[in-house]
């Protein structure tokens, strides 16, 4: 359990939507969450090889970076020297929103590394003359999100990437017409049992949307509701917290390449 805690997954993913940009085929998200960052530690650097390593045009964090603004220079050094050509997006988790935690110091830190911190709110990204829309909500196991704040500056006809911290705030989003939908907060379940699954998944609802990836066929008979064409992807994390180990459910790291296409997601 401990040797597997510190044995990075690298997960690379090919999306195909109808209403991405033509122009946009091809772009790359790097998503990493749950870091629970302390230290430039083993797994720390193992990490920032594997991102040394692959392309990305934008990083997303979905949550729970750290408890101390601090720390956060440890996330910098993972992610190695900035390119403003390559934005890194974070959303605060429920662990940043302890009630020990400094929540405004952390933000003021995420801010101060160049990283652009998205609390209910929305911006967008250009490549080759066209445009996605990154929404970002705050923690939803917390109840701080605002959905409709949030979207309040989003076009209709915008590709939306939205980023929740926790999935039990996918059916709001897939309302709001979110194309894919990044999250993290479960950390797999953590620990797995062979036929079990997971055991825990830390979530007030929706709690069946806890590892990986959720096309729009899957995603219609869990929710009971229609999907379009939005995918949830629910990464696993790469830290962890309490119990420092891992059965059957590795840290990961996920590159999700979108691709443009007549048909919906698609493996």
């Amino acid at each position: 359990m401990f040797y597997e805690a510190m044995n990075i997954q690298l997960n690379n993913l090919q999306l195909s939507f109808t209403n991405l940009p033509k122009e946009l085929d091809g772009l790359t998200v790097l998503h990493l969450s749950d870091l629970h960052i302390k230290k430039t530690g083993l797994l720390e650097q193992r990490a920032k090889k594997i991102i040394s390593e692959n392309h990305y045009d934008i990083c997303v964090i979905s949550g729970d970076l750290t408890t101390r603004a601090n720390w956060v220079e440890h996330i910098r050094e993972m992610l190695g020297t900035y390119d403003i050509d390559r934005p890194v997006y974070v959303v605060p988790g429920n662990s940043e929103h302890k009630s020990w935690v400094n929540t405004s110091d952390i933000v003021s830190a995420f801010n101060k590394h160049e990283f652009i911190t998205l609390i209910n709110d929305s911006i967008t990204f250009e490549k080759n003359g066209k445009k996605i829309t990154v929404v970002g909500m705050d923690d939803g196991y917390s109840r701080l999100h605002d959905v409709e704040k949030a979207f309040s500056e989003v076009k209709p006809d915008a590709f939306i990437v939205a980023l929740s911290p926790c999935p039990s705030l996918t059916d709001k989003l897939i309302n709001k017409n979110a194309s894919l939908i990044l999250c993290g907060h479960t950390h797999g379940g953590q620990i797995r049992f062979p036929g079990l699954g997971v055991i825990w998944s830390h979530m007030h609802k929706n709690k069946f949307l806890n590892d990986g990836l959720y096309l729009p066929e899957k995603l219609s008979k869990l929710l009971n509701m229609d999907i379009k064409e939005s995918v949830l992807y629910v990464n696993r994390g790469l830290g962890t917290s309490r119990l420092h180990i891992r059965l059957n459910c590795r840290p990961e790291i996920a590159y999700i390449t979108l691709r443009y296409s007549n048909k919906k997601s698609e493996l």
